[in-house]
């Protein structure tokens, strides 16, 4: 009994803090929900079943619709976009089994809709296939901006060490390759699937995947006929610019995001994930980020580079990525498409689904992720750009279909899970990481 007795108070011991965190909380939060459910129509409940991770605690609507640091929540109509469109948009989600997880748009930086569906809620970490590439394409102007990165002119020969090459060859063939080639993809002919799948490109993705350096690997492949007017998109040549970065900063591309990029906007549950042995961070896949801390970045992009009145990063080095260099709507790392008149968009593009598109003549950004395996992710994307958000901007003012929006976005989010079966793990949301992260051998 005296045994159970201390087994008893030790446990009351270790779980006061906790408790009293929770409770702290709870008055936190209590204020904000007040204020929130005149704001905002957030949805946030609980998570995805455990197989993939751990899952989150229960939440009510108050920590979903709660002030996320440093992005604003508004009511639709305060910055003139329409309930009743956003009401429709959240119908048509609600009856088609879309595999989105989740949808969120801003206008002049504030926060207007926020959509998650499968019971997941603000705090799971989503995969991003390729908008990883824009990531790191801010990740390079930051690094430039603070003198790491000498700039998009430079020769990559000139920017990595010696030894990263297999031979004199190999530096002689990247003195004429810039950086500026490298994020324009117009250096490597290195293509792997699922941009190609011919016999010698699943051989060549088995060698990236199996490299112990992935930088080496990138720095042996050949080089397009004519770098600086010729265009190939593969994920084998932004291993280059995490070289690059990596090399400058004397850290991973993770750690360098989090004290440059990620930590100044107060993002949370981040990770980077397919490390190779060395421990260079994918530069091309990889990433994943809450979908808040998504539309965080489409905001500082937005601005032009600042948050919280403290420069990110530079407005000219935002410019520059947005403009099309080669290819006719690809910029460094970040394509450009046409929605509507008046509605340029510069959008961050992953594979099945994933988007971050911001419409600076509009004042708009709009973040979805998803799971669309059956190659419908533009024509989704797209519809939900034309059908909705550019009409959403037009039509009339609606404030009395507010309360109806946030039940349609708790409908949507607790109905039927959108996360199907056998689906791949990396690509099922968890607030929790999937892989353990490796020391950089710098």
């Amino acid at each position: 009994m005296a045994a159970a007795r201390r087994v008893r108070t030790a446990l009351v011991f270790r779980l006061a803090p906790a408790l009293a965190l929770v409770f702290a909380r709870a008055l936190v939060l209590a204020p904000a929900l007040v204020l929130a459910l005149g704001l905002t129509v957030a949805g946030c409940a609980h998570v995805p079943p455990p197989a993939y991770g751990s899952p989150a605690p229960a939440t009510t609507a108050a920590s979903a619709s709660a002030p996320e640091s440093g992005l604003a929540a508004a009511a639709p109509e305060a910055e003139g976009v329409d309930s009743e469109t956003l009401v429709a948009l959240t119908e048509w989600i609600r009856d088609n089994p879309i595999p989105i997880y989740s949808l969120l748009i801003s206008r002049h930086g504030r926060l207007v809709y926020e959509l998650y569906t499968s019971s997941l809620t603000r705090e799971e970490s989503h995969y991003l296939m390729s908008v990883t590439k824009s990531v790191l394409s801010a990740l390079i102007g930051i690094a430039i901006d603070q003198g790491l990165v000498r700039g998009p002119d430079a020769a990559v020969s000139e920017l990595l060490p010696r030894a990263w090459f297999a031979g004199d060859a190999d530096v002689a063939r990247f003195s004429t390759i810039t950086l500026k080639h490298v994020l324009g993809m117009s250096a490597l002919d290195a293509q792997v699937p699922p941009h190609r799948r011919l016999p010698e490109d699943y051989e060549r993705q088995r060698q990236f995947l199996a490299a112990r350096d992935r930088v080496a690997f990138a720095l042996t492949q050949a080089l397009l006929p004519n770098p600086g007017e010729t265009f190939q998109y593969t994920d084998i040549t932004p291993m280059i610019a995490t070289g690059v970065l990596e090399y400058a900063a004397k850290r991973t591309a993770l750690e360098f995001a989090d004290e440059n990029l990620f930590g100044p906007l107060g993002f949370r549950n981040q990770e980077w994930m397919h490390q190779d042995a060395s421990g260079h961070d994918n530069g091309a896949y990889g990433l994943r980020l809450r979908p808040i801390d998504m539309q965080k970045l489409g905001v500082l992009f937005l601005r032009g580079g600042e948050w919280n009145g403290r420069r990110v990063i530079s407005r000219g080095w935002i410019e520059r990525s947005f403009t099309p260099w080669i290819h006719g709507d690809y910029g460094w790392y970040w394509w450009q498409n046409y929605f509507a008149p008046g509605w340029r968009a510069h959008v961050a593009n992953g594979w099945k689904g994933q988007r971050i598109a911001v419409v600076p003549e509009q004042g708009v950004v709009v973040t979805m992720t998803g799971c669309i395996e059956d190659g419908a992710e533009d024509r989704v994307f797209a519809t939900v750009m034309r059908r909705f958000v550019v009409p959403a901007l037009g039509g009339g003012a609606h404030p009395e279909l507010q309360s109806r929006l946030a039940q349609l976005i708790e409908e949507v989010r607790t109905g039927t899970s959108r996360i199907r079966p056998g689906v791949e793990p990396r690509m099922v949301p968890s607030i929790d990481h999937k892989e353990r992260r490796k020391r950089h051998a710098l």
